[in-house]
């Protein structure tokens, strides 16, 4: 009975995914990608192909599985293969040149995923992060294939923990391993009887310590900086540039402003543009010189974590939406980093080290982006530790390495 109200639960979902679609650019990507999902597979994969099959939501969770990407890739034992929900996910997924193969996950109906395992025999599923489906879960273990979940966070109010979400809660327990990321999701799962739970940190402290350690120096951001502070607005949303533009626009230094908006189409480059008449250049457009611009906006993917390197301060979009982005890309810079102010933003361990640190600064109007953002450019003291914090935090993939081991 329950399996019936789950998958009619699903089916309403596809049904406001069909809705929206017509009005929501990326929903109808997502759509359009699951229409060929089976094609790509019959296609492009053998069945008696050896597969890691890494599933990912979008593009925070694939970050996160990049180490262990790279990890199963030096073993050359294996194929990988990526799955994702989001289609924010779906250029970066493609480009990543140590996967084999990739496509969108199919809804969470029970004939989509019979359909998928009888065309797929992975020897191991890892689930980063939190992105679990029943069915899919479910499908997996009746087939005998084990599942690990990576870098996971459970909290008091997830659905898990209710009586109404036993059904959910079932389907975790058919997962092999636990890999999280502290101790309270640990103790959290222990209290539903889930004991296979090892904490073992986040993996996106061992990448952008890569990051740091790769970094290649980009000549065209040293020319338009020119030796002048520097402020990083990195995957930022319209809600952010509301609250900044008036800060921005007012500032009479000679400050340079670099904007990475987290959506690189068309109508967003041209929305900053819109708010900062004649003061912009895109990334794209710039010579190779100096250019008397003050503000660059970057119109391509890929570069923002190193462009986190040049500046002074850096602030990180999506936190007055609740949806904070990656401040870690920045913070291992030993740079302080700003963002909106959202009580959802506590939900990340790292925010709330952050700012107990006082590396991390919420804000909730411009007028408290301007007094920080001025302190921090005459104090070169303020927000400092961001790069020792990481360090500290980082070895994940070394420990996930020696428990995958039994898997592979």
């Amino acid at each position: 009975m329950i399996n019936i109200f789950y998958d009619l639960f699903i089916r309403i979902l596809d049904l406001l995914l069909f809705i929206s679609s017509f009005i929501n650019e990326k929903n109808k990507k997502i759509l359009d990608g699951r229409k060929n999902t089976i094609k790509y597979i019959k296609k492009y994969i053998r069945s008696d192909e050896k597969l890691i099959w890494v599933h990912v939501s979008s593009v925070g969770e694939f970050e996160q599985a990049k180490p262990i990407i790279d990890l199963i890739h030096k073993k050359k034992s294996h194929k990988i293969l990526v799955s994702y929900f989001s289609s924010s996910a779906e250029n970066e997924v493609k480009k990543y040149k140590k996967i084999n193969y990739s496509f969108y996950l199919l809804s969470d109906k029970r004939s989509n995923n019979e359909n998928l395992f009888k065309l797929l025999k992975p020897t191991l599923i890892i689930i980063i992060k939190y992105d679990f489906w029943a069915n899919l879960i479910n499908t997996a273990k009746n087939k005998s294939i084990p599942i690990v979940s990576v870098s996971s966070v459970f909290r008091p109010r997830q659905i898990y923990f209710y009586k109404i979400g036993f059904f959910l809660r079932n389907a975790l327990k058919n997962i092999n391993l636990f890999l999280v990321q502290d101790e309270k999701s640990k103790n959290l799962l222990n209290k539903i009887n889930i004991n296979n739970v090892q904490v073992i940190g986040d993996t996106r402290f061992d990448r952008v310590l890569d990051i740091y350690h790769n970094f290649k120096k980009i000549n065209s951001i040293e020319n338009f900086i020119n030796n002048k502070n520097t402020v990083v607005i990195g995957s930022s949303w319209r809600s952010d540039i509301k609250i900044l533009k008036k800060e921005i626009g007012r500032d009479l230094t000679d400050t340079k402003y670099i904007i990475a908006p987290h959506n690189i189409e068309s109508v967003e480059i041209e929305y900053i543009e819109s708010n900062f008449i004649n003061d912009t250049i895109r990334f794209s457009e710039l010579p190779q010189k100096n250019v008397r611009k003050r503000i660059l906006i970057i119109d391509n993917l890929g570069m923002l974590s190193s462009i986190y390197k040049y500046c002074k301060l850096a602030y990180i979009g999506g936190g007055f939406r609740g949806a904070l982005h990656n401040t870690l890309e920045a913070a291992v810079w030993d740079i302080p980093v700003v963002y909106g102010s959202n009580k959802k933003n506590k939900k990340f361990i790292e925010i709330r080290k952050l700012e107990n640190k006082n590396i991390g600064f919420p804000i909730s109007n411009g007028n408290e982006f301007k007094l920080i953002k001025n302190r921090i450019l005459k104090n070169r003291g303020v927000g400092k530790g961001g790069n020792s914090f990481v360090v500290k935090n980082s070895g994940a993939t070394k420990k996930i390495n020696k428990l995958l081991s039994k898997y592979l």
